[in-house]
């Protein structure tokens, strides 16, 4: 190859250069202009409350979803951290699952909370109320759970965090119990009652006894054929294997004769 041709070869060389330098720069600025024109297009901005959509299960109303949720508008969708969204829900005792997603075109926030269960009445009754897992919710849904037909029948007398523990195993219990119970007192630990529909049932206080305190109960569901449940002071089963039954005292009125002179 001679030096003509060399000097060719290498012209035609730097103008490819000269063209691709040229498309790269124009493509770089494309995207650039691209990606300015999406992040200020209407269609990628929250700006409307009805671009929020909220699914509760009624204990948590949208309006107080969104005020937890604190969310500026407008505000460009790629801002909006459904992390954030999640952790500031998740504060909230009643919320059990957060899920938030963002949809576009149009631009759109999901807000999916699941709701804790209140399954017992905490006694007194501002205490609140208690999920199946031991978590005490406040009470404040108490006028809400009334309108959706909600509120717990059982109620718990003498609560104290520290028996969080113990809360689901005994729930669970009490639940499959053929014997309806409307209510348990812990104000003694060493000394646990239930209130059923055969009257007051003394547990005493080892819990790991109840699947067999529970069992003599069902077992004791005739009783009232043979006893009226008016003279039952309560049925003492701390000995699910010997059940003692207390009867109350019958109070006999002394006949008075009249004094004559």
């Amino acid at each position: 190859m001679d030096f003509r041709q060399r000097r060719q070869k290498m012209r035609r060389q730097n103008q490819y250069r000269f063209w691709l330098d040229i498309w790269q720069t124009f493509a770089s600025g494309g995207v650039v202009l691209g990606l300015g024109w999406v992040l200020v297009h209407p269609l990628w901005w929250v700006k409307e409350p009805q671009q929020i959509t909220i699914r509760t299960e009624g204990l948590l109303t949208e309006a107080r979803v969104r005020e937890l949720l604190t969310l500026e508008q407008p505000q460009p969708l790629w801002q909006l951290s459904p992390t954030a969204l999640t952790q500031k829900l998740q504060q909230q005792a009643i919320v059990a699952q957060v899920r938030v997603w963002r949809q576009g075109f149009p631009s759109r926030v999901v807000v999916w909370v699941q709701e804790r269960n209140p399954v017992a009445v905490l006694v007194p009754a501002d205490q609140g109320f208690l999920d199946p897992e031991g978590n005490q919710l406040s009470a404040e849904y108490a006028p809400t759970l009334r309108q959706l037909k909600r509120y717990p029948q059982l109620r718990v007398t003498g609560w104290h965090p520290t028996q969080k523990s113990l809360w689901p195993q005994v729930y669970r219990a009490v639940m499959a119990s053929p014997v309806r119970v409307t209510g348990i007192d812990w104000e003694n630990p060493g000394d646990i009652r239930l209130h059923t529909e055969l009257g007051l049932i003394r547990l005493g206080g080892n819990l790991e006894q109840l699947p067999d305190q529970l069992a003599a109960l069902d077992r004791l569901r005739n009783l009232p054929r043979q006893v009226p449940l008016n003279r039952i002071a309560a049925i003492d089963l701390s000995d699910p294997q010997a059940p003692l039954v207390e009867l109350r005292r019958e109070q006999v009125k002394p006949s008075v004769n009249p004094v004559t002179n």
